[in-house]
């Protein structure tokens, strides 16, 4: 009887700790955090942003640094618009998340010329 009960805590304790890693425990949710995502939640703790890019400058400021040369591309709800400086033309308030698309998979999904990867600003 006594090695059922043991082996029993010892699922109950496997269960616990594999819970934990897969972050349905408590924790914080920035180490958590989507890295090729800012979401509306990040974007309302932003203190002192004006534009996309300042955004991306405070959370994710990798995102505008280019891949080989290549600058990422910056679209607006899907539809491609320039380049990075088209971030500064995006208020702040009118945002609703940002997503950033590696060059890899930038390149397969529109094409050649996205070497330094995509920008999605998604509106409200």
């Amino acid at each position: 009887m006594r090695r059922i009960s043991l082996a029993m805590y010892l699922v109950f304790l496997a269960l616990l700790v594999s819970a934990c890693a897969a972050g349905t425990g408590s924790g914080s949710s920035s180490s958590r955090r989507n890295s090729n995502l800012i979401t509306s939640q990040e974007l309302s703790e932003v203190a002192g942003a004006n534009t996309a890019y300042d955004a991306i400058q405070r959370l994710r400021p990798l995102w505008l640094t280019g891949r080989g040369g290549d600058q990422p591309r910056v679209f607006l709800d899907g539809t491609e618009m320039g380049g990075i400086s088209m971030l500064r033309d995006f208020r702040f308030q009118t945002i609703r998340e940002i997503r950033y698309t590696q060059p890899s998979d930038a390149t397969m999904r529109y094409g050649t010329g996205y070497g330094g990867g995509v920008i999605d600003v998604i509106t409200r």
